[in-house]
C-alpha cells in the first residue's frame, strides 16, 4: 500500500507542476505525428541575401514548440545524467524507455526531451534528428497519457 501512496503523490506533484503545460504543449502531438525531419526545415534559399553557410529554415510550428519547451519547467539543462543514469545511448535506447516510463520517470522523460530542444539551440540538426525519430511526438504522448490516466484515478 505503500507504493500506492507514493505513486499518487507523484502523480499529484506531477498534475500540479505539469498539468497545464502538458495539456498546452500536447496540441502539437498531431503535428509531431505527422512530420519528418525534411518536412519542418529546409535549406536558406538566399531570399534575404546571399549566404556561403548552409543552414536550415525551420518551420514556425516547430520553433514555437522549443520556445514553450526551453521557457518552461520542462526543460532541464541536467539532461546528460539521465542519459548516463539509465545507459540511453541510441535512438532505439531512447523510443524503448519512453514506451516503457511511467509516472516515476517524468524527470527522465523531460531529460530526454530537454536534449533535443536545448541542443538544437546549438547544432540546428538535432530539432530535426528529434523529429525523424518521433522523439518529440513519444515524449510528449507519453506525457498527456499519464496526465489523462491520473487526472482520471483523482
Amino acid at each position: 500500500m505503500v507504493g500506492l501512496e507514493s505513486e499518487n503523490a507523484i502523480a499529484d506533484a506531477y498534475l500540479k507542476k505539469y498539468g497545464a503545460l502538458v495539456r498546452e504543449l500536447s496540441v502539437y502531438i498531431p503535428y509531431f505525428e505527422s512530420k519528418g525531419s525534411k518536412d519542418v526545415a529546409v535549406p536558406y534559399d538566399g531570399k534575404y541575401g546571399e549566404s556561403s553557410l548552409k543552414f536550415p529554415v525551420f518551420d514556425s510550428t516547430l520553433l514555437s514548440f522549443v520556445k514553450k519547451v526551453s521557457a518552461s519547467p520542462l526543460a532541464d539543462r541536467n539532461y546528460a545524467y539521465v542519459y548516463s543514469k539509465y545507459h540511453i545511448r541510441t535512438h532505439e535506447d531512447e523510443r524503448n524507455f519512453i514506451n516503457k516510463s511511467g509516472i516515476r520517470d517524468i524527470d527522465a522523460l523531460r531529460g530526454i526531451m530537454s536534449k533535443y530542444v536545448l541542443e538544437g539551440m546549438h547544432k540546428a540538426v538535432r530539432w530535426g534528428e528529434a523529429v525523424e525519430n518521433r522523439i518529440f511526438y513519444m515524449v510528449l504522448l507519453k506525457l498527456k497519457d499519464l496526465m489523462d490516466f491520473y487526472q482520471k484515478k483523482a
